[in-house]
């Protein structure tokens, strides 16, 4: 749970902001080896694959794919070992699934012949469709929480974009938009499902905003320009981004339980992003803070950001565990930070020159994408004994 890619991974913003940067790293254990890469193939006839979410379990879901115009996705799980098993996709051929909580159910959708339908799958595989309601369509579930909820975005009868929420006893619920206006969308949820993030529009601006305990949706406060959340941690805590005025910086920010702001460090007038919080609290991101290279970023408990060794050559950090290990890419290598200063590249599979870490469980199972001497992208995972 927690360890998937986000919807809105990605989303640039430009940063400016007069604070100090923590350049070392404080101490902390570093694992002893890395096993891996291990290639995880495959379904028959397809080509590459990748992972979206794993859990604490190691058990990880994604897409097995095939050709190139057009791309043909079909969900897929790995079992802790490697197996691969394809997800069943009622009503269609292809389909995508992006989330799996803690028990193993993951979430997604299927792509019929009309429309995209949200789709959970059981921890042995079976698959069951949330049903439309009349006139809804394009309906993209991206999270599911430790208690199967599964929230995701839809297009309205009206063709406006709401987010929904999909309650384990079928109960569907469109989650609306802010009052006098038309798009909002979910991203994440929290471990309990009681907390639901994403975005909502006023004035013409994107606005982080939540759902809480069923409750409608509100703005995240204090109320900013414009704001950006995408991703939560299990108890709830999410990151993202604010901007109070229109001459004012842009910066990175953690928002608690309560929904209070808490902002976090960013000194440079250039882009950066925020990518996951970890269970936590550590915060992961990318940004140029020394142009023209792109750094890794991490930012601690108390909002402080590091810029993660990389020779000066730039880096991606994409994810973080409880410990605040890193993990991410560096000189096209999937790589790992350690909070003790340590920087350990992952290696590639036999034959290929490139890898990217994309999640890291607070166990140690770090997964990604490797390429194999055909320059094909395999879903891999690695493991910190």
């Amino acid at each position: 749970m927690r360890n998937r890619v986000p919807a809105g991974r990605r989303r640039a913003l430009s940063l400016a902001a007069a604070v100090v940067v923590v350049t070392g790293l404080t101490a902390g254990t570093a694992r002893a080896t890395t096993v891996g890469p291990v290639d995880l193939g495959t379904l028959p006839g397809d080509d590459e694959s990748t992972v979206l979410a794993v859990n604490e379990a190691g058990v990880m879901v994604g897409l097995s794919q095939a050709g190139s115009n057009p791309r043909r996705d079909h969900p897929v799980r790995w079992d802790a070992t490697g197996q691969i098993t394809a997800l069943p996709t009622p009503g269609g051929t292809e389909g995508q699934v992006r989330d799996i909580n803690s028990i193993g159910v993951s979430a997604g959708y299927v792509l019929t012949a009309g429309t995209a339908v949200p789709t959970r799958w059981d921890a042995s595989g079976q698959a069951t469709l949330l049903q439309l309601p009349a006139g809804y369509h394009n309906a993209l579930a991206w999270a599911i929480s430790d208690t199967n909820v599964v929230v995701g975005s839809w297009s309205t009868p009206g063709n406006q974009y709401h987010g929904f929420r999909w309650d384990p006893d079928g109960t569907v619920t469109d989650l609306g938009a802010l009052p006098g206006e038309t798009w909002s969308m979910a991203e994440d949820i929290s471990a309990d499902g009681s907390i639901i993030t994403g975005g909502a529009n006023r004035a013409g601006a994107n606005q982080a905003a939540r759902w809480v305990n069923g409750g409608p949706l509100t703005e995240l406060e204090p109320q900013a320009l414009n704001s950006g959340t995408h991703v939560i941690n299990d108890s709830g805590v999410i990151a993202g981004t604010v901007r109070d005025t229109s001459g004012g910086p842009t910066i990175p920010a953690r928002w608690d339980q309560a929904g209070v702001r808490h902002p976090m460090e960013w000194p440079s007038p250039h882009v950066v992003w925020v990518y996951q919080i970890g269970s936590t609290g550590y915060v992961v991101g990318s940004g140029y803070l020394y142009p023209p290279k792109r750094s890794a970023l991490l930012w601690d408990l108390d909002g402080h950001v590091t810029a993660l060794p990389d020779d000066g050559k730039g880096a991606d950090a994409e994810s973080v565990n409880a410990d605040g290990t890193v993990a991410g890419t560096f000189k096209s290598q999937a790589t790992v930070w350690f909070l003790n200063g340590e920087r350990r590249q992952l290696g590639t599979l036999p034959g290929g020159t490139s890898s990217r870490g994309y999640r890291i469980t607070d166990s140690g199972r770090v997964v990604g994408t490797a390429y194999t001497a055909a320059g094909k992208g395999h879903a891999v995972y690695w493991t910190l004994d």
